[in-house]
C-alpha cells in the first residue's frame, strides 16, 4: 500500500507554519482555545488529528521538547519523511527503544512533567487506496509512558474531520476515522515541575 505524507499542508516544518497547518486551529476560532495552547493533562486529546506529520510549535500549553525514532523507522526510512529533530530540550526525556512492543517508551527526569506527546503515524483506513503519514496526539502519563504494549498493535483511534486538510488531494481521508499502523517518531512535550 501507499503512504502519502501530508507535507503538502505545510510549507515550513516547523514554528508557525506548522501551527497554522493544524485543522484544530478553525477559521476565527483563538489560539488559546486549542489543545495546542490550552492547559490539558498529558493523557488529553490522544487520537487527535493534528496534519502535517512533525510536531507542532505547543502542546497542551508546554514548548519545551525532546524527540525520538523508534528502531524500525531508522532501518526503514519512508520516502518523502520529515525527521522530527531530538528536539528542544532533550535531556528532559529518558527514551527507550526496542525491536519488540512497546518499541518507544519514556520518562521524564526528575526536575520536569510531561504536559503531552505527539506521534508522527502512519494511518490506514481500509476505505482508503493509501496511508496517510501525519502528526496524532498520543497518550501519556505525567511522568512516563510507552507506546503500544503487548503485541505492540496500536488500540487508539484517529478521526480526521471533514475540512480537516481542505485540500483536494487529501479529501478522501476527511470524514473517516484510521487506525495507526506505525509510530514513525515521538515528542514528549514537558515543563518544570512545581
Amino acid at each position: 500500500m501507499n503512504i502519502r505524507p501530508l507535507v503538502a499542508v505545510a510549507t515550513a516544518a516547523a514554528g508557525i507554519g506548522a501551527l497554522l497547518a493544524a485543522p484544530g486551529i478553525a477559521f476565527g476560532q483563538g489560539l488559546r482555545s486549542s489543545p495546542e495552547y490550552k492547559t490539558l493533562p498529558p493523557s488529553a486529546n490522544a487520537g487527535y488529528f493534528l496534519g502535517h506529520p512533525l510536531p507542532t510549535y505547543s502542546w497542551h500549553g508546554c514548548t519545551v521538547t525532546a524527540s525520538r525514532v523508534p528502531l524500525r523507522a531508522l532501518q526503514r526510512p519512508l520516502a518523502g519523511e520529515p525527521r522530527a529533530g531530538r528536539g528542544t530540550k532533550p535531556g528532559t526525556v529518558r527514551f527507550t527503544t526496542t525491536v519488540g512492543a512497546p518499541y518507544v517508551s519514556w520518562e521524564v527526569k526528575k526536575g520536569w512533567t510531561i504536559c503531552g506527546v505527539q506521534a508522527s503515524a502512519v494511518l490506514s483506513n481500509p476505505d482508503v487506496d493509501a496511508d496517510l503519514l501525519a502528526a496524532i496526539g498520543y497518550r501519556s502519563g505525567a511522568a512516563s509512558g510507552s507506546t503500544a504494549t503487548g503485541t505492540g498493535v496500536e488500540t487508539l483511534r484517529v478521526p480526521i474531520p471533514r475540512r480537516a486538510i481542505d485540500r483536494g488531494e487529501y479529501e478522501r481521508y476527511e470524514g473517516k476515522v484510521f487506525a495507526i499502523r506505525e509510530i514513525r517518531s515521538i515528542t514528549v512535550f514537558v515543563k518544570r515541575a512545581r
